[in-house]
């Protein structure tokens, strides 16, 4: 007995096919688009006046394939509870609550529940280009690094008004540039060119691996209960990575406001703080034999001395 063939039910039936193919290759495209997970790690401490805003700039980035964690150190102005309201505005949102350990505790946290392939960092009260993200994931891309850095503004509140336009913050578009080098030439150069990217976390993009370790690296965690953090950490980051790539782009606003960590006056157990770091930091330069950048810092850990001194003086002037 011959099968029976319904008519056109071939046609029909390479038509749902095709149909299917299609569909799968439009989210196979959609998929390449989105791109990796990229968990941005906010520390919040009583910065009730300004996390809004640092919270709407990260909901506004063009790279929308974002988990961002918002790490409430413990804070009692109200910036807890706003927190929270941005978790049922946006599913990307998450609060985690803790008490009070400082920046670097918060950090840490972060890291520790991040699920993302890439990490960044921005602070509860600054703000960033809507751009921040995307530029800086292409740039890790176009160079196959391991971090991603870009330049930054620092301002007060009036300034920030003049980048709340959304335009990428470019400064001199004439002047744009971007290279890249292995981590070795990075820390050779420390201090030198480069300065500006080098310390600070908040201006980077860092694949997860020169946080998680193996493979001969050390896992890193930010020191807790100190004070310049970064001093002590960045330049072992770096070591961690195999290249690094760096941006003129200026994608970051750093917001400077009376009674943020680093506009109080400077006292005794800061200056101590600050110095112990910058020595950490030489004393493994001076092990790696990197000795045009330890002179450097040694010549930077000088002045700092001088200066925090001088400024000692003139608080103690000022209370007689």
């Amino acid at each position: 007995m011959e099968p029976l063939i319904v008519p056109g039910a071939y046609n029909v039936c390479v038509k749902v096919w095709m149909e299917m193919e299609r569909e799968r290759t439009e989210e196979r495209a959609k998929d390449r688009k989105k791109g990796p997970l990229v968990s941005i790690i906010v520390p919040v401490y009583n910065v009730y006046d300004y996390i809004g805003a640092c919270v709407e700039s990260l909901l506004r980035q063009t790279y929308t394939n974002l988990e961002i964690i918002l790490v409430d150190d413990g804070s009692g102005d109200g910036a807890a509870e706003l927190c929270d309201v941005y978790t049922h505005k946006d599913s990307r949102v998450q609060v985690i609550h803790q008490t009070n350990g400082g920046p670097s505790a918060a950090r840490n946290t972060g890291l520790d529940r991040a699920q993302g392939e890439y990490i960044a960092f921005v602070d509860g009260d600054d703000v960033v280009s809507p751009f921040y993200i995307e530029e800086l994931y292409q740039l890790l891309v176009r160079h196959s690094a391991d971090i991603a850095a870009c330049a930054f503004v620092r301002g007060k509140d009036g300034e920030l008004q003049r980048y709340e336009s959304g335009d990428i913050l470019r400064g001199d578009e004439h002047a744009l540039w971007e290279v890249c080098m292995d981590a070795e030439k990075m820390l050779r150069q420390w201090h030198g060119r480069y300065k500006q990217y080098e310390t600070v976390v908040w201006n980077k993009l860092y694949h997860k691996s020169v946080f998680s370790g193996g493979q001969n690296k050390r896992r890193i965690r930010y020191p807790s209960h100190r004070r310049d953090e970064d001093i002590t950490v960045s330049h072992l980051i770096v070591q961690n990575a195999a290249r690094i790539a760096l941006t003129s782009k200026r994608l970051y606003f750093y917001r400077s406001r009376p009674g943020s960590l680093t506009d109080r006056d400077i006292m005794a157990e800061n200056i101590r703080q600050n110095l112990s770091a910058q020595r950490e930091r030489m004393a493994f330069f001076k092990e790696k034999r990197y000795w045009w950048a330890y002179l450097r810092l040694l010549k930077g850990y000088i002045l700092h001395a001088v200066w925090f001194g001088w400024k000692r003086m003139r608080c103690l002037n000022e209370k007689i």
